[in-house]
């Protein structure tokens, strides 16, 4: 991994930028573009990603979205496609410190929109939040669903996608569910699968915020990187796109998989019930099927494979 300086040589591999792709989800991301032969520029300001977590095959540039210059960076690198996956990504942090939300999360697409539009990318994928931006949903929400927003983070998010939509080039808006999987940080907002798994191992105990009655539909990291994958198609038309397993569960049942997959009781703990969180989260990804996605990894699968590896690590 190295940082990028002047002008891209010519080339014809397929060259890309990923926005946030020292992250959880935009390091996958990453590992499948340079699988597939993609030419890689991660532009990451590192507050919460990790240099480390990248393909060595990768180029980074240490910026923020917000704040830093990013079209010369993306005319050097000339992206045919632009994953926009940098974002404050905390609903409480975006309630005590909103105008950072507002910078980052609408200001900051904005900047990768026009910066895209600048560099004559031929697509946008930009990944939004399903959770926050349909709120409660008792129902599975459809893309035709009515947003209705709890937090700064969805009402941000909502905002950004309008950007998205105006910056004059082709789009897709990925809405994803709760996404967990490997490299996800047991202390990220969301993070419920790699919270309960850490305090699983480490004190037996795991700790539910509310009474547990919430639901939300798990989609493993693996399957919403094929479902982005899918949506840098250029023969996929512009719109916006949920990503979710279609299955809801419990927080109490997710603490009773965990459980399963250690094979041993676990102790239960309750703490407050977290600002901004909706109580019911589901979505409806039959659009995205359409075009032959499918979920691959089932949530019981997916944490018993977590626990292995977080026992051999």
């Amino acid at each position: 991994m190295t940082a990028c300086g002047g002008r891209a040589r010519a080339t014809s591999r397929p060259r890309t930028i990923v926005t946030g792709g020292a992250g959880f989800v935009g390091s996958h991301l990453v590992d499948r573009l340079v699988a597939e032969g993609h030419e890689v520029l991660v532009v990451d300001d590192l507050s919460s990603g990790r240099a480390g977590s990248l393909r060595t095959e990768a180029q980074l540039e240490q910026l923020d979205v917000a704040s830093d210059d990013l079209e010369a960076v993306f005319r050097d690198w000339l992206p045919s496609v632009v994953f926009h996956l940098a974002a404050q990504a905390s609903v409480p942090i975006s309630s005590q410190v909103p105008l950072r939300d507002l910078a980052v999360n609408v200001v900051g697409t904005h900047r990768v929109g026009a910066a895209a539009r600048a560099s004559g990318a031929s697509r946008l994928v930009f990944v939004s939040s399903g959770g926050a931006v349909y709120g409660e949903t008792a129902r599975p929400a459809t893309e035709r669903a009515r947003p209705a927003p709890s937090s700064y983070y969805g009402a941000h998010k909502l905002a950004a996608e309008s950007h998205v939509e105006l910056a004059g080039v082709p789009y897709a808006i990925a809405r994803p569910s709760n996404i967990y999987g490997p490299r996800q940080a047991a202390g990220l907002e969301g993070a419920v699968v790699a919270a309960f798994i850490d305090q699983a191992l480490r004190d037996g105990k795991l700790l539910i915020h509310g009474d547990g009655s919430q639901t939300r539909d798990f989609i493993h990291v693996v399957d919403v990187v094929e479902a982005l994958w899918r949506l840098s198609r250029s023969d996929t038309p512009s719109g916006t796109w949920n990503v979710a397993a279609g299955r809801r569960i419990t927080i109490a049942g997710l603490a009773e998989t965990v459980e399963r997959a250690v094979g041993r009781p676990l102790g239960r703990a309750r703490g407050p019930r977290r600002a901004g969180d909706v109580t019911h989260s589901a979505i409806s990804a039959a659009r995205l099927r359409g075009l032959g996605w499918r979920p691959s990894i089932g949530l019981s699968a997916g944490v018993i494979a977590l626990v292995r590896a977080a026992i051999r690590a």
